[in-house]
């Protein structure tokens, strides 16, 4: 084999599929043949996001069917999205903002008031669970898009599924932070603060790790894509938040000092 001395230097990508992803790999939560108990498909589906992370890429990208991971979500992110829903409607907690600027703790609904969230939480949670994940597929496809992470040609529907699976996984991981949120006093509020930070930085961090085994790129772009979307938003409160500042600063200062004298 003759070499150009003249040819650019290759370097080893990345998005190389090693030789534990085949092309006809099937995620085990599909795989009834091979897997027929619903248990152990949903822990090898749990095992392959968390340990084997090319295998599950590759199941994701080879997938046309979307019933499966909204199924999945549905089954498994149900209780992790209703339990503190409910713990939130029954025993309503003083958010640390509200403790922080001296407001009164909101008191416990009761008859058709405390019924109205009860029986929302438990009959649209399957319905917030679909539209979320839909939403976010599409947001991580777009900002996926923007970082070049598409370049391999696999399209939305990796993307959907991928960011449905790995979403259903996850909640399990925020649940016992969104728990403790309910623990009375400061160590409550603490874990409120801790849970939104685990909220933030996990999902989005560990959407776009599972977005580049999906699409067979470099961790960055995956990532990068996964945190697009929400620091776009971000960067959209914060503009509307200075602009709001910029207009009635002295309103919003006289009223901060009303909550917390001598904040100003």
């Amino acid at each position: 084999m003759e070499i150009d001395p003249y040819a650019p230097p290759q370097a080893a990508l990345e998005d190389i599929v090693p030789a534990a992803a085949t092309p006809g790999e099937v995620i085990p939560f599909e795989d009834k043949p091979r897997i027929p108990g619903f248990g152990q498909r949903v822990i090898e589906t749990f095992r392959w996001i968390f340990s084997a992370q090319e295998r599950a890429g590759a199941g994701f990208r080879n997938g046309e069917a979307m019933g499966a991971p909204l199924g999945f979500i549905c089954l498994l992110g149900y209780l992790p999205a209703v339990i503190p829903g409910l713990l939130g409607a029954l025993w309503p907690r003083q958010p640390f903002w509200m403790a922080w600027t001296h407001l009164p703790a909101p008191r416990r609904a009761e008859g058709i008031l405390l019924m109205i969230p009860v029986l929302s939480v438990v009959f649209f949670a399957p319905v917030g669970l679909i539209l979320g994940g839909l939403i976010g597929g599409l947001m991580n496809h777009a900002g996926l898009w923007l970082a070049r992470g598409t370049k391999h040609g696999h399209g939305l529907v990796a993307t959907l599924r991928s960011t449905l699976y790995t979403a259903a996984v996850l909640s399990w991981i925020i649940l016992p932070f969104n728990l403790a949120k309910s623990i009375p006093g400061m160590a409550g509020q603490a874990f409120e603060v801790l849970a939104l930070l685990v909220a933030i930085l996990l999902p989005a961090s560990y959407q776009g790790y599972m977005l580049s085994r999906t699409h067979r790129v470099e961790t960055w772009r995956g990532v990068l894509g996964a945190w697009i979307p929400g620091l776009a938003v971000l960067f959209c409160m914060g503009a509307c938040a200075g602009l709001a500042y910029w207009l009635a600063g002295d309103a919003f200062r006289e009223m901060l000092r009303q909550i917390r004298p001598g904040l100003f």
